[in-house]
């Protein structure tokens, strides 16, 4: 592509290449914002895989594509969402709204796993304001939440390396959550807007 009157490579191209030079994690971090912000489509990753089949790297070029969703929000959701596929973790739904029985709006979720009633949150420490405001409203979040019969784990950057404590609280949290037929489940699931 051109801009400035200079000939530059175009985003999936250099999302495909970040993901060949430097690892299937940041190529998905580099996807995932991408697709998010609407800088390409999956489309334009699939036209720049099928160029690319002889070269190097190409396998961890296809690995991204095939991993990346724009649903992610921040670079610690989607590395995340990789260490809970190398966890072997069941594959969780990504941004989920949730209401109470009342149909009261709580939050949008990071990670749902509905056949468990388990929610998951990724929570870098940018989100956190120096006088504790976006905490607190995290802290009622996480209780409103609780107060419906979720589960609800949360992590930050420091638990991704070793991720090992994080996998054990999600398993224990998916023994204690309240399974599809419990009286337990008190919650509901909005649907996604359609366009």
């Amino acid at each position: 592509m051109e801009i400035g009157g200079f000939r530059v490579l175009g985003v999936a191209r250099t999302v495909l290449d970040i993901a060949r030079e430097h690892g299937v994690v940041a190529g998905v971090v580099a996807a995932d914002h991408a697709l998010h912000h609407g800088l390409i489509d999956e489309n334009e990753l699939q036209d720049v895989l099928a160029h690319m089949t002889r070269w190097p790297g190409q396998q961890r070029a296809r690995a991204t594509a095939a991993l990346a969703d724009g649903r992610a929000e921040s670079p610690l959701e989607s590395v995340s969402r990789i260490r809970l596929l190398e966890a072997g973790l069941p594959a969780p739904e990504l941004q989920v709204e949730f209401c109470d029985q009342n149909g009261e709006y709580i939050t949008k979720s990071d990670y749902y796993w509905p056949e468990f009633g388990v929610v998951g949150e990724a929570d870098g420490a940018s989100k956190y304001d120096e006088e504790g405001r976006v905490r607190l409203r995290q802290d009622e979040t996480h209780t409103a939440l609780l107060r419906t019969g979720l589960e609800v784990v949360r992590w930050g950057w420091p638990d991704l390396y070793p991720f090992r404590h994080t996998v054990r609280e999600i398993e224990r949290a998916f023994l204690r959550g309240a399974r599809p037929g419990s009286p337990r489940r008190r919650w509901g699931v909005l649907l996604p807007r359609v366009a």
